[in-house]
């Protein structure tokens, strides 16, 4: 087999009947409007390319190998339909062997379509669906008997190993090989140095190879991640075919309600982040480079796991999980609106399916997610059903690893759908969407009493932290920086308390693109993240969790972004992992400052009007420092202030308002309150569709807002009747 990397010089033209242009894969199209919130081009775009058929690749099988297309591509060579592969995360081959022609140039096409469909997930979610070809493409020459290039993208090789009595090492592989009449797979198992370990050799299409380790190095996470290669070469009448080389490693895993979450029988309290893959002016279609920054920092951060969010990532990234030993919730767009077609149906499950296969042998992946938010819209009977074939078909692919499902908070933990998964999740928003930050420790202490057989995990949690933002009163909503911190101190706390807890995940590593947002004076982001879309900045709460995850000395003061002061006392706040912190102002010590864990504070301190030099130190010697400047008027680009939203939906929308009249501008509280009003939007709506539990978090949004977040699942054009009918509501006097 020979793979020849095609990604240079493709022709390039969208369906509106633009210029065409050439360009090099990886590549999106309209980077800037799927981030900035102007949506950008939607619908097909078509990617040419001409090649010539080598005289050496007659007789042999020639496949177009795609890593991964947003989100469903047509595959055309020579004017002639090859085949349709839907769904944007995964790799995807098509033998395209028939429609070439030997001696001469082959016009391949590859039509991508980046616009919504209700038969392919995800439908709607919060987060931006980039159109292109973003990762790379190849054109793979082989044999007729070859490892399976037909086996849903996987590399025809599955690796079991396992650790059995007297911790001998014992290694099962099955392979898929086409034509395998007359063919021999010969297994090794080499070590980290490249010596030889074990290896044996079966008939091709058989009985599994199965090979002996003695005393085998463990997977153990963080603690160590040593992984063995598997020398898999194919073999037919004795002549030499093919080669596979694959990491894996040997560990166990296993979740309980009593145990929690344990790899190689030693209990593992997993803490870490989500994670998309976008990132500032590339989009999807990211380098090896940059998947090496996003890991390096989740290390800096002392994260032990990830939640890939909400599709299958790159190759490359699962490889360095196994290498860095995190451990990986790895899942599928089955998201937010779900369709109950079947067509709908069997794409969750191709996309699982895919998910599965082609990242079978990577030991950091511990979970298979199946789903996320699937009651946003309702619980339907078929819900469930779809859930419980999901999971079947996890356990049927792979009974080794442990399924898990992201449910909203509202989710009854009796509800059948908590039963479905071995783990589930639940995705928190106290503190930020609704309610206080301490509602989650009254909600965890309710779980603990009434001993939930489930293991209980937090998806997500978390709360936007925009730079700009910054006051020494936040509150709740005010998407500044300091109420971030403040934020993520509380959850921390609550969630470091309840054991009950086996994994938690702050929402996310980092902020990405959700071009149905407009919210905190920002258009088409997600503030979430605890680092900066561009990964240039580590925002306070970052040092947060870095002194509390890792073990590299931490001193940080927070609110360095917030240099101007008006307010004549300050509380001067540091996170750090040193026993005692000392503060000094103006080269004057303060003394020591008051701890809680990793937090260290002191209240009242005095800056003069002007320049004042803030340093703090650790018993250790490490220290950071900063210059504050005190007695200062009032900072307007401090504060968030409702207006700049205004002024953005006035942009971004042309509903019409009237003075003294309701709107799809007021809040959904405001709007339930009056009688006539409500009726209008039970009317519109129905009534059983306000009577979902989702909608009760969202009594201080405005209509607008919530249809805007939905990615597209509440219509516009429904939007504009709505608010036609409340223009001629009047609202109540106060």
């Amino acid at each position: 087999m020979r793979r020849y990397n095609i990604n240079s010089d493709w022709k390039f033209r969208k369906g509106d009947g633009s210029p065409a242009a050439v360009v090099t894969l990886p590549h999106i199209w309209d980077i800037r409007g799927g981030q900035n919130g102007n949506g950008g081009y939607v619908g097909v775009c078509i990617y040419e390319k001409q090649i010539e058929m080598s005289d050496d690749w007659k007789d042999r099988d020639i496949y177009l190998e795609i890593g991964a297309a947003g989100s469903v591509a047509e595959v055309v060579v020579n004017g002639q339909p090859v085949g349709t592969h839907k769904g944007g995360y995964s790799l995807f081959r098509f033998n395209i062997t028939e429609w070439m022609r030997a001696g001469q140039y082959n016009r391949i096409e590859v039509r991508v379509d980046n616009s919504v469909r209700d038969d392919v997930y995800p439908i709607a979610a919060d987060y931006t669906f980039f159109g292109g070809i973003y990762r790379d493409v190849n054109l793979v020459v082989a044999d007729a008997s070859r490892f399976s290039l037909d086996d849903d993208g996987s590399e025809g090789v599955y690796i079991i190993p396992e650790i059995t009595g007297g911790g001998r090492g014992r290694v099962r592989v099955y392979s898929v090989v086409d034509e395998p009449e007359g063919c021999e797979v010969c297994c090794q198992v080499l070590d980290q140095d490249g010596e030889l370990c074990a290896k044996a050799t079966v008939k091709a299409g058989k009985e599994p190879a199965e090979l002996f380790v003695e005393q085998p190095v463990l997977w153990n996470g963080r603690g160590g991640a040593y992984q063995y290669t598997l020398s898999a070469d194919l073999l037919k009448d004795g002549k030499w075919m093919e080669k596979r080389m694959i990491r894996f490693g040997f560990r166990s895993i296993s979740l309980s309600a009593d145990s929690g979450f344990q790899m190689n029988g030693q209990r593992l309290r997993l803490h870490g982040v989500g994670l998309h893959q976008d990132r500032e002016d590339r989009g999807w279609a990211i380098s090896r480079e940059d998947m090496e920054e996003d890991m390096a920092l989740l290390k800096e951060i002392g994260a032990n796991t990830v939640r890939l969010a909400h599709y299958q990532h790159a190759p490359y990234f699962y490889e360095l999980c196994d290498r860095e030993g995190l451990a990986v919730w790895a899942e599928i767009p089955f998201i937010s609106r779900l369709s109950d077609s079947a067509a709908a149906r069997e794409n969750a499950l191709l996309q699982l399916t895919e998910l599965i296969k082609q990242n079978y042998n990577h030991p950091s992946i511990c979970f298979w997610g199946i789903g996320n938010d699937v009651t946003m819209f309702g619980a339907e009977d078929w819900v469930e059903a779809a859930l419980r074939e999901m999971n079947a078909l996890a356990k049927r692919l792979d009974p080794g690893r442990i399924t898990v499902c992201s449910h909203m908070m509202m989710l009854a933990e009796d509800s059948p759908l908590s039963a479905i998964t071995d783990g589930i999740g639940y995705n928190v928003y106290y503190g930020w969407y609704v309610g206080e930050c301490s509602d989650l420790g009254v909600w965890l202490d309710e779980l603990q009493q009434k001993q939930v057989p489930v293991p209980i995990a937090i998806s997500e949690y978390g709360a936007d932290g925009i730079l700009t933002y910054q006051t020494g009163s936040p509150t709740r909503g005010d998407y500044s920086e300091s109420y971030q911190s403040l934020y993520h101190e509380e959850m921390l706390a609550i969630i470091r308390e309840h054991p009950l807890v086996w994994a938690s995940y702050v929402w996310n590593l980092c902020d990405f693109a959700s071009v149905n947002r407009r919210e905190g004076g920002v258009s088409g982001r997600n503030n979430k993240g605890l680092v900066t879309y561009d990964r240039r900045t580590r925002k306070d709460a970052f040092y947060l969790y870095k002194a509390e995850w890792s073990g590299e000395p931490v001193v940080h003061i927070t609110g360095k972004r917030y240099k101007r002061r008006a307010e004549s006392r300050n509380t001067i706040r540091v996170y750090s992992n040193a026993e005692d912190v000392e503060l000094f102002v103006n080269s004057k010590s303060m003394g020591a400052m008051c701890k809680d864990c990793h937090i260290f504070w002191l209240d009242g301190v005095v800056l003069l009007p002007g320049k004042n030099d803030i340093l703090v130190k650790t018993e250790r010697g490490d220290y950071d420092d900063v210059i504050l400047y005190g007695e200062q008027a009032d900072e307007p680009s401090y504060l968030f202030r409702q207006d700049r939203n205004a002024e953005m939906r006035e942009v971004a929308t042309e509903y019409r308002v009237r003075n003294g009249y309701h709107s799809v501008y007021d809040t959904l509280d405001e709007i339930l309150d009056n009688p006539v009003a409500k009726k209008v939007l039970e009317e519109e709506a129905g009534a059983d569709v306000l009577s979902q539990p989702l909608l009760h978090t969202l009594g201080e949004f405005p209509l607008e807002s919530i249809a805007r977040k939905s990615g597209g699942l509440i219509r516009k054009e429904w939007v504009v009747r709505l608010n036609e009918r409340l223009t001629k509501v009047k609202k109540l006097q106060e």
